[in-house]
Order: C-alpha cells, then structure tokens, then sequence
C-alpha cells in the first residue's frame, strides 16, 4: 500500500503538495494527488484499431470506457508489464485517462520549498515543468494536460 511520508517539519503556513510517486523504466514521477481518481492493477485494454504511439487502447471501468496510454512511448523506452503494474486513472480536462505505470510508490507530502522548475525549457521536457527534491531522490512532476491531454483530443 502507499505511505504518506513528510520530508521535512513543515508549519501550517507553509505550502506543500500531496503526490502520487510512481515509477516508470526505473525513474519516478508524481502527479497531483487531486488528479489521481483511482488506482488499479493492470489489465491488458483492448486494442481499437488505429492506436497510435501513447494509445494502447481501452479498458472499461465500472461502465465507462476509458483511453490507456502509455507514457514510457513518449520517453523513448518500452513498456514491459508485471506482477506490480498498475493503471493510474487520472483527470484530465474533466475527462479520464487511463496511465499504465511499473508501480504506484507511495503518496508523498512535499514541502513547496522542495519543488523547483526543470531548468529545461518546456518544449524539451514536453511532460511537466517541476521536479521535487526528496532526500537523494528526484521525482519530475507531470503536468497531466501536456504529458497525456492528447489521448482525449478528437
């Protein structure tokens, strides 16, 4: 299960956000906790013919048919599926998405003072502008309308 961990004493006017840490091809990455709608194990979606790149195709979830993606495509790796494989599905622009991730590592409290830009412009990152500092760890924040927005554009 997830562990909601602190990085540092934080007072009540400072600022900090709640994170769902995951990781992908051996780097971790976070969104929002307020974007994260559920998480599930993996199953395989159903291929929709034309699926391109980031679209694996569609599973559905108590009734609605959602897009899975998949962002290791846009990293430039592949997408190798296990026993801790999971399904993120998150909110984007009112709609759900599917996101198939390695492992949902825990849910984190970071402290504003812990978040920087990526010193990266955004046409080079292309997923998200921010990156947390916890303890050795480096955790880029995704920016779920740029990382996978598209899977709902038509």
């Amino acid at each position: 299960m997830a562990t909601i961990t602190s990085t540092s004493a934080m007072t009540t006017t400072e600022l900090a956000q709640q994170l769902v840490v995951f990781s992908l091809n051996g780097e971790h990455y976070a969104l929002p906790i307020t974007s994260v709608r559920e998480i599930i194990r993996y199953k395989p979606p159903r291929s929709i013919g034309q699926a391109y790149g980031l679209i694996q195709g569609v599973i559905n979830v108590r009734g609605k048919i959602l897009p899975i993606c998949d962002l290791s495509s846009r990293l430039g790796t592949t997408l190798e599926i296990h026993d801790a494989s999971r399904i993120l599905i998150v909110e984007v622009s009112g709609a759900a998405v599917g996101l198939i991730v390695d492992a949902v590592d825990e849910v984190l409290l970071v402290a504003a003072a812990d978040i920087e830009p990526l010193p990266i412009s955004d046409s080079e990152s292309g997923l998200g502008d921010q990156i947390a500092k916890v303890e050795e760890r480096l955790i880029i924040l995704l920016d779920a309308q740029r990382a996978f927005g598209d899977a709902l554009a038509g």
